[in-house]
């Protein structure tokens, strides 16, 4: 793993079969850091799961509120266990901190809300490839 500085990159956090968060995903002086933007396509269950897994009290009510909220401000050395399954085509990935996991997708997920759910594939698995050369996996 790298401690190099990676950019903001749009990702999703998936949970379950079908909920989705929208936010940017970076690594920031040595720390990985997730900010989800309100709570997409989360059920108010696994919102609520969300801020018991980060340890973040407070984050069920910010991301129920719309509000842009850190789910993830960890050093790059507690991130275990990344590895970028084949069927994300090099656009998701998951890994583990603190015990819990956590699934991220670089293409966006056909149920988000707001804009159309088109992405383009060829940037989502580049933005993959960033995250595999500085998390490995």
């Amino acid at each position: 793993m790298t401690t190099e500085d990676v950019p903001p990159t749009k990702a999703w956090l998936l949970m379950g079969l079908t909920g989705s968060a929208p936010g940017v995903l970076q690594v920031l002086d040595g720390r990985l850091i997730y900010a989800a933007h309100g709570r997409g396509a989360l059920t108010g269950g696994q919102v609520r799961r969300l801020e018991q897994r980060s340890g973040r009290a407070g984050l069920a009510d910010g991301l129920g509120a719309g509000d842009r909220v850190q789910v993830l401000d960890v050093p790059v050395e507690k991130v275990k266990g990344v590895v970028f399954p084949w069927y994300y085509f090099g656009a998701g990935m998951k890994l583990t901190v603190g015990g819990s996991r956590y699934r991220f997708s670089f293409i966006k997920p056909q149920n988000t809300q707001a804009e159309p759910a088109i992405t383009a594939v060829p940037g989502s698995r580049a933005s993959g490839r960033t995250w595999r050369d500085a998390l490995g996996g």
